[in-house]
């Protein structure tokens, strides 16, 4: 318990929390000067005060008023409880009141055993009585007739025989030691009372031996401590009441009737129970949180109490016993310790969550008081009696929204949205409801419970169970979070999976993480049971880049074998011209036993290198994509494209790119917008049905005038949400979706900008569809080589379950790249040819091909760029063309060109990046201004004749 000496002990005094609270003070340490306490005062009236005798600075304030450091702190922070001040101030300055091994450990001594100490014997010498140090571990309110009504005693020391010698443990200062006395009387109610005690050691590091027992063998399987305490209470209530009730002469001949103590209150341990016990309340407590109290127990109980309550922790665990035990005992009452509590760290670090924390802020007899007056049954329905003797029931309705928040039934707290939303949660999952699911569910609860007709009957009717009322349901904000910067949690019906960069493991059905109940992979996966399907080796090279190498293991996913296939760029090659020399039965052999190869025959080393990295590729932007953490850094948005290269005009497609995000869509909340749409970027409500739950926004078939850069600032950014009805508003970046597009044609910029937001993807033709503008001598699609669609209605579990395991793995291989910082790009030969191509268009490549040939005598020499650029307009027959246009070209040109090397070499270029230079070939006396001029350096094999008038000039 952290103590106000300990706070003016770290801050100088208490000068510091004075200081930092009243900056205005700081010129007025060790002098009389002045400061202004309040804003607006004219004239200051405070100043600093040291007290000699405690060391601990004040303020005096005009007039005579005395403020201590804690006093102004509560002030400053609006804080309005002492001990809730203490213990921020606590936080504040690093004040911490931990355990330490080194400090927190017992005094051991050993020495031979005595010749009357049997083997395995253990003694336990008590002290006489308990020190205020001792009184203060175990509560602040705890006394010394506290501990002794509970049978506490101080542990001085305990000795064990072992191999014949005595090993002594004592308790000191640092580690005080309690044992309580514990009595076991017989059912049959004769006096053979047996007794055991019950070893507290409350700062042992190791949980599990906290607790001992001796002797050992005696406690009862279901002990409940504090039963045999009020049993004693309730004999001598009802003693001194009858004693009481027969000396009263009015009573001669009439029976004495017991009666019963007022209340007792089940905590959730020792601690817990002797703060109860301080303020007044007897207490019960069992042994284990997993203690199952049973009905027999209960109704023992109720013999001796008027009312029986229940205060649990308010840690996950304690919440839910403390809810199931309300709604098993419906009359019980249920004390829930404030939430604030939870705010504060005990000296283990940890959220606090018992009585005990909370005594240490609130502990005066009427916080405890007022505490106990919120408590609440789950008995929702109360009884009238008129003065006819007839009965009518009627619905507290305030007991009635409790009952449905002990079943998991609240308003969810969500900003931005004006409507009310109910949800129920059980467990971990949460699920949206009605009004009328509400209803329905407390009807069919009384007549499962085999509640009266009336109670039954007053359910159908109430009017409380409408939106009226229930908008008044307890708000939660739950935590959808399925992930950390290093791991992703999956949630499947079988349980959690943690996905990290190292392992995959079950979480099972414990997790506190919520999910929404949609959101629940309806599949049964367990992690020991999912094999390595594929290895990737990922190492740099001499010049430190990063080298991939995929291995396949098992194909008996037939995701994988969609990955493989979409990734065989070459297969064209493979399997129609290296097999046009097997005969038709070795053709149908190399087919079925390489159905799903990515280094097939025929193929060369490039090639294959190629498809793996179209593989690697899209096994890291899967994984990327069901990681939902989301950094600035890595800020992409996956763009499948087709490898094939086409004519600008042609629209290739049915590669199965659209697939790979449906599948996608399998493990996540996801939203799709129709790419082809020509009107999609008209639409003010664009984004309407995102949400923060909302994982991957997908932009599918972008049409070939849909640039992605629109896209940009939403994939970097903040993403502005405006739906119908209803104020726009913003999704911050970390909770917004990821972003993914697809598209038949190429992307129109491959500028600095895209490739740090795009990640890009490319799926080869292997399947496509045969029409009469193609040569293809089939159509092929994933249908064909499953005999099934991918994630149909007759896919099996054993299937899912193989899919789930690669796509976990997907996961597993992303998040081991990500910590390396590394981005993994495909191949993109093909795709950036075909850019170059469509940004040439058929004209300008015609007009290029010639103007610039080898016999051209225009390579590796200097051309005025006004001359080629007239050139080309004449060629094309129009004027339109901007300077600034026939330069992309020109630079795409010599991009897609083999035997240009490049454009405009650098050692040629001035600062900004352009080639100045005198016209070659003047006149004497002709000399002309230097003017812009282009170069189209050739590769060293190619042999270029050059005229020597060509040479250049300088200037």
């Amino acid at each position: 318990m952290i103590k106000k000496e300990a706070i003016y002990d770290a801050t100088e005094g208490g000068l510091k929390i004075i200081l930092d609270c009243l900056p205005q003070a700081s010129g007025c340490v060790g002098n009389k000067k002045k400061f202004k306490l309040r804003e607006g005062e004219r004239t200051p009236s405070a100043c600093l005060y040291l007290n000699p005798k405690t060391g601990i600075w004040a303020v005096h304030d005009f007039g005579g008023e005395h403020y201590s450091p804690i006093d102004i702190f509560m002030s400053e922070s609006g804080i309005s409880r002492y001990g809730d001040a203490v213990l921020r101030l606590a936080e504040k300055y690093g004040i911490k009141d931990e355990l330490d091994r080194t400090v927190n450990k017992p005094t051991i001594s050993k020495r031979p055993a005595k010749s009357d100490e049997q083997e395995g014997e253990k003694h336990i010498e008590f002290n006489e009585s308990f020190t205020d140090e001792e009184l203060a571990v175990l509560g602040p309110k705890v006394t010394k007739d506290t501990v002794k009504a509970l049978h506490w005693f101080s542990v001085k020391s305990i000795t064990t025989i072992k191999n014949r010698e005595a090993i002594i443990k004592e308790s000191n200062r640092s580690y005080p030691i309690f044992a309580r006395e514990c009595l076991v009387k017989p059912a049959d109610g004769s006096n053979s009372e047996v007794k055991f005690y019950k070893i507290y050691e409350v700062f042992n590091f190791e949980k599990a031996y906290r607790f001992t027992y001796y002797p050992a063998g005696i406690k009862p399987r279901d002990y409940i401590n504090g039963l045999e305490e009020i049993k004693e209470a309730f004999r001598k209530l009802n003693a001194e009441g009858e004693s009481e009730f027969f000396s009263k002469p009015e009573n001669e001949g009439k029976p004495y009737h017991e009666r019963k103590l007022e209340a007792a209150v089940i905590c959730s341990g020792e601690r817990d129970s002797l703060c109860a016990k301080s303020m007044g309340y007897h207490p019960i407590w069992f042994n284990s949180e997993m203690h199952r109290f049973t009905e027999e127990q209960y109704k023992e109980i109720m013999k001796y109490v008027e009312e029986l309550y229940n205060i649990p922790d308010i840690d996950d665990t304690g919440r839910k016993r403390g809810r199931a035990l309300a709604m098993q005992y419906i009359d019980l009452k249920t004390i829930w310790l404030p939430d604030s509590l939870a705010t504060f760290k005990d000296n283990r670090g940890h959220p606090r969550k018992d009585l005990r924390d909370w005594m240490e802020m609130r502990n005066t007899a009427n916080d405890f008081k007022n505490l106990v007056s919120q408590a609440m049954p789950a008995k929702f329905w109360q009884c009238r009696i008129d003065k006819n003797g007839i009965k009518t029931y009627y619905i507290n309705t305030i007991v009635l929204l409790y009952f449905l928040s002990l079943n998991g039934y609240y308003i969810l707290h969500e900003e931005n949205k004006e409507e009310i939303q109910y949800v129920k949660i059980t467990g971990n999952v949460v699920e949206r409801v009605t009004a009328r699911d509400m209803k329905q569910f407390v009807v069919k609860w009384t007549k499962e419970n085999f509640l009266p007709i009336d109670i039954q009957n007053l359910t159908v009717n109430t009017t409380k169970l409408t939106s009226a009322t229930l908008d008044a349901l307890a708000e939660i904000n739950p935590d959808f979070c399925s992930y950390t910067p290093t791991s992703q949690f999956f949630f499947f019906d079988s349980g959690t999976v943690e996905v990290s960069a190292d392992d995959i493991k079950d979480e099972g059905n414990k997790s506190s993480r919520f999910v929404w109940k949609e959101n629940i992979i309806p599949h049964r996966i367990k992690a020991k049971d999912i094999e390595e399907d594929f290895t990737i080796k990922a190492e740099k090279d001499a010049d430190g880049e990063m080298q991939f190498d995929i291995q396949i293991n098992s194909t008996k996913s037939k995701f994988l074998c969609y990955l493989i296939n979409s990734s065989r760029i070459h297969w064209r090659k493979e399997l129609e011209v290296c097999l046009s020399i097997l005969t038709p039965e070795e053709k149908r052999k190399y087919r079925q036993e390489h159905k799903y190869d990515i280094c097939g025959h025929g193929l060369s080393v490039n090639e294959i290198n190629e498809q793996k990295m179209a593989l690697i590729n899209k096994i890291f932007a899967f994984g990327y994509m069901l990681h939902h953490f989301k950094e600035r850094s890595k800020a992409w948005a996956p763009m499948a494209m087709d490898y094939k290269i086409g004519e600008d005009s042609q629209c290739n497609g049915r590669s199965g790119k659209s697939l790979f995000f449906v599948t996608l869509g399998q493990m996540m909340k996801h939203v799709t917008l129709r790419g082809r749409d020509p009107k999609l970027m008209e639409n003010k409500h664009l984004f309407a049905q995102v949400s923060r739950h909302t994982d991957m926004l997908f932009v599918d078939d972008c049409g070939k005038y849909l640039d992605p850069e629109i896209f940009y600032d939403s994939i970097t950014g903040d993403l502005t949400v405006n739906p119908k009805g209803v104020d726009q508003y913003t999704i911050p970046f970390e909770e917004s979706p990821k972003m993914a597009f697809t598209t038949n044609y190429v992307p129109q910029n491959f500028d600095p900008s895209s490739n740090a937001r795009l990640l890009y993807m490319v799926f080869s033709d292997y399947y496509h569809e045969k029409t009469e503008f193609n040569d293809y001598r089939e159509s092929r699609s994933p249908h064909d080589d499953f005999q099934k669609d991918l994630f149909g209605y007759d896919y099996t579990e054993e299937e899912w379950v193989a899919d789930i395991g690669v796509f976990l793995q997907c996961c597993k291989f992303y998040l081991r790249m990500s910590r390396l910082g590394v981005k993994i790009q495909p191949p993109m030969r093909n795709i950036v040819s075909r850019h170059n191509k469509a940004e040439m268009g058929e004209n300008f490549r015609d007009w290029a091909e010639m103007y610039f040939s080898l016999e051209s005598g225009r390579l590796n020499k200097f051309i005025v760029r006004t001359d080629a650029f007239e050139d080309f307009k004449k060629f094309a027959g129009s004027n339109k063309m901007t300077m600034q246009a026939f330069s992309r070209k020109l630079k795409a040109f010599a991009a897609d060109t083999p035997y240009i090397e490049c454009l405009n070499p650098e050692e040629f270029c001035n600062a900004a990046g352009r080639i100045l230079r005198r016209v070659p070939g003047c006149a004497p006396g002709q000399d002309t201004a230097p003017t812009d001029m282009i170069y189209l350096r050739t590769v060293k094999d190619i042999k270029v004749e050059t005229d020597e008038r060509d040479k250049d000039i300088p200037f």
